[in-house]
Formats: structure tokens, sequence, C-alpha cells
């Protein structure tokens, strides 16, 4: 292979060889080459051999030259799109993975996407995203940070050990109680640790087993409570139960309210008792007062006379011409008669 030295001057030296020719600067194993000065490499392609590259400079430039004319990184339709980045070969066997500037992925950045401005990308070349392991991610002063772009994603905390344990004091499996807090349950080891799923529903389940006041809840509970049965969730007829020390004080159903042994039905007081008795009795001294008719509707006589006092209740019209009929504790029964017959009576006898 025939090959030419030619000086130019002091200032310049060209070694050329024929087209595809190649040039071999061997210092062996040990030696190296030193270049006191810039080094212009001027093909399409550089490989380096070494096993560690050493580079002093602060900066290294990717893509360098580029006109951008279409709004950043030029998609010259070479598979990358309009990106640029570093590729890294993971062997034969695996995909290479991909530390990427993509033009077509947006920044957001307080909630806007900002024009022809985008974002790097950690991919492989079939295109799945990598994951990224660090021990933490800063904004800038005053941003915030978004971890959902789009989509239908979610934020997970997959992969870690019973993660809402990490917030909170567990007893087994449910949030450990401390009275002294506001909340009735133990408070959180950092009150700035976001919360998951699992932590959330145990928090409502604690705070509501340790919160009475305001207590809804289905089943069978000891403390003062209002407890909603529904029938289709297998709780029998439908219902609405107030309890105090777990004695049932009012139940309401679709068509009816049951106060301790009184039953409202529409416009109907009765007892909830068998052959039970209403009472009412006025405070004290008070009187009972009805404001309104009074209708007694016909009845059988009262099997036995009362323990105490007079029952007045009505029957088929007799002589007295009341109807109205009376029975006292002594066992005297009769009807109360009318002022025309007293009228009569008096002048018969």
């Amino acid at each position: 292979m025939a090959e030419r030295i030619n000086r130019i001057g002091t200032d310049k030296y060209t070694i050329t060889v024929n087209t595809a020719g190649e040039i071999l600067l061997d210092t062996g194993l040990t030696g190296k080459v030193t270049i006191n000065g810039d080094l212009d490499v001027l093909g399409d392609q550089t490989s380096i051999g070494s096993s560690e590259l050493v580079v002093d400079d602060k900066t290294i430039t990717i893509n360098n030259g580029d006109p951008g004319g279409d709004g950043g990184i030029t998609d010259l339709s070479d598979g990358f799109g309009k990106s640029a980045g570093i590729i890294i070969d993971r062997g034969p066997d695996a995909n290479n993975a991909r530390i990427f500037y993509d033009e077509d992925i947006k920044t957001i950045r307080n909630g806007a996407e900002p024009v022809n401005e985008g974002a790097f990308i950690f991919k492989l070349s079939t295109g799945d995203y990598a994951g990224i392991h660090t021990s933490s991610i800063v904004t800038d002063t005053n941003q915030d940070l978004y971890l959902i772009g789009g989509g239908t994603g979610v934020a997970s905390v997959a992969g870690t050990t019973d993660y809402e344990k990490q917030i909170w004091a567990y007893t087994g499996s449910d949030i450990t109680p401390n009275p002294s807090e506001v909340d009735g349950l133990s408070a959180p080891v950092d009150d700035d640790a976001l919360v998951n799923t699992r932590g959330l529903l145990d928090y409502v389940k604690g705070y509501f087993t340790y919160n009475f006041q305001d207590k809804i809840t289905t089943g069978s509970i000891t403390p003062t409570s209002v407890q909603v049965y529904d029938s289709e969730t297998g709780g029998g007829t439908s219902r609405v139960e107030i309890k105090s020390d777990n004695s049932i004080i009012a139940t309401f159903f679709e068509t009816r309210v049951e106060f301790e042994d009184l039953r409202f039905d529409d416009n109907i007081i009765t007892s909830n008792g068998i052959n039970s008795d209403i009472v009412l009795k006025g405070s004290g001294t008070g009187v009972v007062s009805l404001d309104g008719w009074q209708n007694f509707t016909v009845q059988a006589d009262p099997a036995s006379p009362p323990a105490e006092g007079t029952t007045l209740y009505s029957k088929t019209l007799a002589d007295g011409g009341t109807g109205l009929f009376f029975i006292n504790s002594d066992g005297t029964a009769d009807e109360l008669v009318s002022r025309n017959k007293a009228l009569l009576y008096s002048i018969i006898f």
C-alpha cells in the first residue's frame, strides 16, 4: 500500500492513504498517544474500545449542529423521531436502553403544557419505559410535582412492605388507638407522608371505631349508636335503630316509627306489647287536656274491672240513652244516663 507524507510549511502535516485505507498508531498495550490541542473527527462514526473513558470536560454536546428548523430536535426519519440522547448497549440478548430528550413529550409545569418544549425519557429500544431508581426528586422553587401526566395511570407504592404501617403504629391489622389524640388514633410518624389506599381505609375504619358520637354503621355494637340495617345486604327488614347502652330506644321503619313501647303507624298510636296500656299523664298537678272531639268506638265489656279507678268505654246503646258505659274498681258497671232519660226517669219514679 502506497503512503505519502506531505509537509506543508511549518504549521501543518498531512498523512494520506488510499481510499478506504487505514492509519494505525500502535504503541503497544501499555503505551499511549498524546495529542496536544484539539481533535476533530470528521467521519460518521467514532468507536472507542477502551474499558473506561475518563473525560475532564464538564459538558458533552450531543446532536451538535442540528439546524432545529422544525422547532427543537430535527426529525431525520431515522426511527428516533424528534429525540436525541444516549443509547446503552445491553448485549446481544437484551434490548438497548435509551436516555433521550424527546421533543414530542410535553413538560407539565404548574398545570400547563408549554409549546415546543420536550422532556427527558428513559425507555428500551422496544418502546417500553424503563424505571428510575433514585433517592429524591426535587422541583424548582414553588413548582408542583406531577406524578401522573395523563391517561388512566395511578401513583402506586407497590413493591413496598406494609407501606401504611410505616405511617401509623399498628396493632395487628388496625391502627393502634390513642385516646390522647384528637382522632383517638396513634399520631402518624411523619405528617408529610403520602397515604396509600390501604392506609386510608384503615384510618377511616379506626376513626369510626373510636369516635362514637356520629357513628353510622351496620351490625351490632355496644356503645350508643345509630345503626342502619338494609334488607338487601342481609339485615332483615330495612330500618334505622337508635341505641343507648345497647338498648333500642327508637326504630324507624319505612311506614312506621317505634319509640320504646309506643308505635306510630300513620295517624294511629298503639302499644308494641300485647294487651299493654297507653298512659297519658300530666306532670305533678298538671292535667291531660284533649283539644278536639273524642270518639269512643264500640267495645266489648272488659274481662275484669280495673285495679284502680274507673274504665270508660262505648258499646251498643241501652236504657241510659248514651251508649257510654263504665266499670270501676269495685266491679260496679252501668251506662251513663242522658239528660232526657234522667228527666223521664225522675217524672216516672
